[in-house]
This record gives structure tokens, C-alpha cells and sequence, in this order.
């Protein structure tokens, strides 16, 4: 039997564009790893660890990190997004998979900030984005806020700070958690809670001038815009 640290608990590859942060609009190909330690109420992506509702089985392949390093490394396009989930939940599989990546693969990594990355992680992935979650999400702060690991991440230099908000109280707190982080405005970014076109077209504007009147980044969701948010975009 293969040990933990040589598989990976995977719920979906496939190829599409960037959807949300700085780098949207870049093809890419995506590799969502199941289980997260969060439990956002409005998690789009409940498939990959809510197995209350969904069935493990159904849901999560174990494959071996030499057979999905193989599959990227052989992928037209020359960008990883590791997404969840939680991705850092399987770091020790990761150190594995980073080493066996061709040199010339840009990785991007989606994350909660909530667990602390190891230094060949930080040293390999090129782009971190960063999604703290607020009250709004339903967790307590202790889980979802660690201040020394989002300072970590902060302090890599290749990190953005990703907070999806809808309304005047998830702006505040935002502007809060920026501060008490000393974050850099230019890498902040703020992104509409929606789970669909219209919520997204409707929150958008409200979202898009609050980031620009603090000077972050303002990211929408192309994979809600273009294709409703149907599973593989």
C-alpha cells in the first residue's frame, strides 16, 4: 500500500482559465485536492469535504503523486493551480509532487492561510492566493484567522490576500484584517460572495468601487460569468 506521503486525496483535474485573483484569464490546469478545514457556509465547492452530504466514494480519488506530477508536466499549458479543499491538509504528499514538477511550471496555490507552508513549498510556488476568511464565511475566528501563518505568507513576498465580501460589514472587516496584518494594499484583493451569474452581476459594482476606494484589487469570478460555475471550468 502506498504510504500518505506518496498519494494524493484528489477530487478533480482539468484544464480552464484562471477564474478569480491577479491571474485571471491565464489557461491553466487545475488540480482540486478534497478535504478542507473550514467549513464555509457559502463554499461552492462543498463536494470536496462536506461528505455528509456528498459521498466520499463518489468524490475523492487517491493517485499516486509520480502519476499526477506526470499528468501536469505533459499538460499544454505551463500553469498549475492547486486548489481545494485545502491543499496544505496534504503538504507532506506535496513536497513530494513540487520536487517531480518540471521546472518551467508556474504554480499558484489557493489556500485558507490557516496552516503554516513548509520552506519547499514557499520556495516552489510562484503564486499564493490567499483567501482569509471573514465572520461572514460562519467559522469561528480561531479557525479561520492564524495571524503568524497569513504573516508568513505576507512576508513571501508572493502572496495576495484574496477575501471574498458582500456588503458594508465584510468591507469593515476586511479593512480591519488588512490592518492588523500590515498587508500591502496593491495585494489585496477583493472578490463578490456569489454562487451564480446573477449574484454576481449584482453584488459586482458594490465590490468593485469599495476596492478601488481603498486601492486593492478588485476580482471577479469568470467561471460564474462564463459558465454558471459548472463543475471542470
Amino acid at each position: 500500500m502506498a504510504s500518505a506521503s506518496s498519494t494524493l486525496k484528489v477530487s478533480e483535474i482539468f484544464e480552464s482559465l484562471q477564474g478569480e485573483g491577479v491571474s485571471s484569464g491565464a489557461p491553466c490546469l487545475f488540480v482540486r485536492l478534497a478535504q478542507c478545514n473550514l467549513h464555509c457556509t457559502w463554499c461552492d465547492t462543498k463536494y470536496t469535504w462536506d461528505f455528509d452530504r456528498y459521498r466520499y466514494e463518489d468524490e475523492v480519488r487517491e493517485r499516486s503523486v509520480a502519476e499526477v506530477a506526470q499528468l501536469v508536466n505533459a499538460a499544454p499549458s505551463r500553469r498549475l493551480v492547486l486548489t481545494g479543499g485545502e491543499p496544505l491538509l496534504q503538504q507532506r504528499a506535496l513536497q513530494e509532487f513540487f520536487a517531480r514538477l518540471a521546472p518551467d511550471i508556474a504554480v499558484e496555490v489557493e489556500t485558507n492561510g490557516t496552516i503554516m507552508p513548509e520552506p519547499a513549498a514557499l520556495s516552489r510556488v510562484n503564486q499564493w492566493n490567499v483567501s482569509a476568511k471573514l465572520s461572514s464565511a460562519g467559522d469561528p475566528e480561531s479557525f479561520r484567522i492564524r495571524p503568524e501563518v497569513l504573516a508568513a505568507f505576507r512576508d513571501s513576498g508572493r502572496a495576495y490576500l484574496k477575501l471574498v465580501v458582500n456588503g458594508e460589514q465584510d468591507f469593515a472587516e476586511a479593512d480591519g484584517l488588512v490592518a492588523r496584518l500590515s498587508w500591502p494594499a496593491d495585494r489585496v484583493c477583493l472578490m463578490p460572495e456569489a454562487t451564480d451569474r446573477e449574484q454576481l452581476r449584482a453584488r459586482s459594482f458594490a465590490v468593485a468601487e469599495a476596492a478601488r476606494a481603498r486601492s486593492y484589487r478588485f476580482s471577479s469570478r469568470l467561471h460564474l460569468e462564463l459558465w454558471g460555475g459548472k463543475r471542470g471550468t
